[in-house]
């Protein structure tokens, strides 16, 4: 553990823009590089994972990417007994093999940095390579870190959970599917294997999801204030509401588009031209109905 003085002196160091860690560059030097950012992150729905290595134990959430070389990194969760893990011995890279993991009690928040170049770091303790982590919060803005607002804190945030997200992106198929012509497209598996020239319309619509819901919320929020000849009004459910019919805009012409070009309904097949006096008559016909005998 840190002593008072040890955190002052790093604190110090980071105001200045000196502040620097370990990292690993993608032809796999070690290279110190400067923090950036330092965010405190809440995670009361995250999975918080301990990981044991042949270097040390280390503990992350459960999306937090892992390096296994210096360009391919995979997620805390997707980690097989008998992997290699990317570490730091020294100035000294080398790898490490997992073990296993366990999944420990929740908790409020947890903290992370942002490094100079190539956005990774060491972590002290076991010497493994992990990646920044707001890389995996690919939301519709870009997250935010901690700052001081007054006398009040303001901490990193999402908009939207990925589980919301994925449950809009569902409900975009399902939507899509009952748009005419029914194309019996299940799921977002389905539709991204075997038509993934429709996946733009539905993002559209799920971004029309996501903002209706952020309208719901924001409605519950809103107020008009007016004391003193001092007047305060938040509304935001209104710009959230026109997001909404913009996207909502661009799947009714995706939808448009779908109908005129799936292929749902099989004409009559005749050759255009032939050679003889069949050639001549509509439909293909059969002997007793209408025959050139009959009809000359």
């Amino acid at each position: 553990m840190l002593n008072d003085t040890q955190k002052a002196l790093i604190k110090a160091a980071f105001d200045q823009g000196t502040l620097k860690v370990r990292s690993v560059s993608p032809e796999g030097k070690m290279e110190w590089q400067r923090v950036l950012q330092v965010q405190r992150a809440e995670v009361p729905w995250e999975t918080i994972q301990e990981g044991c290595t042949t270097r040390g134990d280390f503990v992350l959430t459960a999306g937090h990417r892992v390096f296994l070389n210096p360009t391919e990194k995979l997620e805390m969760q997707e980690l097989s007994t008998g992997d290699c893990i990317l570490t730091v011995k020294g100035e000294e890279v080398t790898w490490a093999m997992f073990r296993q993991r366990r999944t420990l009690p929740s908790r409020q928040f947890m903290y992370d940095l942002t490094a100079d170049q190539w956005h990774n770091f060491v972590l002290h303790r076991s010497g493994i390579v992990v990646s920044n982590c707001p890389d995996k919060f690919y939301h519709f803005r870009p997250p935010e870190w901690e700052g001081n607002i007054g006398q009040y804190n303001r901490i990193f945030g999402q908009i939207w959970e990925d589980a919301e997200l994925k449950l809009y992106l569902e409900w975009a198929v399902d939507e899509w599917d009952t748009a005419p012509p029914s194309t019996r497209v299940r799921t977002l598996n389905h539709l991204c294997n075997g038509y993934p020239e429709w996946r733009g319309a539905i993002f559209w619509q799920a971004i029309a999801h996501a903002c209706f819901a952020m309208s719901l919320n924001w409605i519950a929020d809103e107020f008009d204030y007016s004391i003193g000849g001092v007047s305060l009004s938040i509304e935001k459910s209104s710009k959230y509401e026109s997001m909404k019919q913009n996207a909502e805009g661009q799947f009714d012409k995706a939808t448009e588009q779908k109908a005129r070009t799936v292929k749902y309904i099989r004409g009559l097949q005749q050759p255009r031209f032939g050679i003889g006096i069949r050639s001549a008559f509509g439909p293909q016909v059969g002997r007793g109905v209408l025959s050139p005998r009959n009809f000359l």
